[in-house]
């Protein structure tokens, strides 16, 4: 795993001052994504030197909400269990089992890295301060307000609708049933039923929490990645002096760093995504096109939860691939600098042979380059085993 350093051997820049303004707002943009992520256990704010000047009362707070977090990850998760061992349609149940365990891994898999975020958010707030790149960080924050209030009212829908279905009765009167008659007579016949609203209400209202700030912070993080690369690409173009040269030299290395740090961090919570996202769309997908007589209220189920699986898939596919396509285009050019500059040619030309040679590429859990085809093969994936899962149920029947 690569290690983030903080090179200080730039000359400093008179930035006018809505650009110094401007890179103080890169950090404040990212507001929201922290606030989900802190509410999810995973503080990106906190540096190790101010462990000691923690307050009590924060130190307290932090412990009651990984306990929190803990019970609302677990819980689901033991419930399921249960749901697999006793409601009937274990096809369902068992799927879902599986993605609440791997969505946990994925969770612990940030939570250890969540020092190293910080430190690129950091690194990533000086280059936009040092490029002068003049984004506007205002909108962008606007625009990641209203991804997250979007993602969690399809959330909310998706659980009123279930509470008003009838898969929620189905499933209800069975418990009831299975209470009374194996055996569980000590227990009162709606304590399985509540237990499994519970779990429902937890899992929706909660996990969607981790896979909203998980979403989030990886698909702005490559749009920032996408806005600098582009940056450097349009300074090179029209770089006259060689002080300006080098500082484009030293800014894409370092965006390269940190896009490597980035695929060591996500690399493997982005692959659960894509995995869950897949799964959270096949069902829809199969059911509204080969199960003819599916029921409108499990039609308006099966629309929220695709709209919220499609939504994720794609800002996470699309995001990365735009990014690695901006940092390919950023290299090219870089590679073409010394040209620029006639006078350095030989010292640039020997500085970009040596330093700028890797690749710059999005991983999913260091095994699938995230590339805009990556969407097709998944789709093309849903298709191809729902048919035929179709033709095995035409033919067992």
């Amino acid at each position: 795993m690569r290690v983030l350093t903080v090179t200080s051997n730039w000359k400093a820049v008179n930035a006018p001052e809505n650009c110094r303004r401007s890179g103080k707002e890169f950090l404040k943009s990212f507001s929201p994504i922290l606030l989900l992520l802190y509410i999810k256990g995973v503080d990106i704010s906190s540096n190790p030197w101010r462990e000691f000047n923690k307050s009590k009362k924060h130190i307290l707070r932090n412990i009651f909400n990984q306990i929190g977090n803990i019970f609302v990850l677990v819980f689901p998760v033991v419930c399921q269990l249960l749901w697999v061992l006793i409601l009937p349609m274990k096809k369902i149940e068992g799927p879902l089992l599986l993605v609440f365990v791997i969505q946990i891994s994925s969770y612990y898999f940030i939570r250890r890295s969540q020092n190293k975020l910080g430190q690129m958010l950091q690194i990533l707030n000086r280059i936009s301060h040092q490029l002068q790149c003049n984004t506007d960080y205002w909108k962008r924050k606007t625009a990641i307000y209203v991804f997250c209030i979007v993602m969690y009212s399809l959330c909310v829908a998706y659980l009123y609708t279930y509470f008003c279905s009838e898969r929620r009765i189905i499933d209800q009167e069975y418990l009831k049933n299975y209470t009374l008659s194996r055996g569980f007579s000590k227990l009162s016949s709606n304590c399985l039923p509540l237990l499994r609203d519970f779990s429902v209400s937890f899992y929706t209202l909660g996990n969607s929490i981790l896979i909203l700030g998980t979403t989030a912070c990886y698909t702005f993080l490559c749009v920032q990645m996408r806005c600098l690369f582009l940056h450097i690409a349009n300074q090179i173009q029209s770089v006259k002096k060689e002080d300006n040269a080098y500082q484009l030299l030293h800014a894409y290395d370092e965006l390269a760093n940190v896009l490597s740090s980035i695929d060591d961090i996500f690399s493997y919570p982005v692959c659960v995504l894509v995995v869950s996202s897949m799964a959270g769309l096949f069902r829809p997908i199969y059911s509204l096109i080969f199960l003819l007589e599916t029921h409108f209220e499990f039609s308006i189920l099966y629309l929220f939860s695709g709209i919220y699986y499609s939504i994720v898939l794609l800002s996470v596919i699309f995001s990365a691939s735009e990014a690695v396509q901006a940092g390919k285009i950023a290299r090219e050019l870089i590679v073409s600098l010394p040209g620029f500059l006639p006078l350095r040619y030989t010292e640039l030309k020997k500085m970009v042979r040596r330093n700028f040679k890797r690749e710059i590429v999005l991983t999913l859990w260091k095994t699938y380059t995230i590339d805009r085809s990556l969407l097709f093969s998944a789709l093309g994936t849903l298709a191809t085993y729902g048919i035929l899962i179709a033709t095995l149920g035409n033919v067992q029947s």
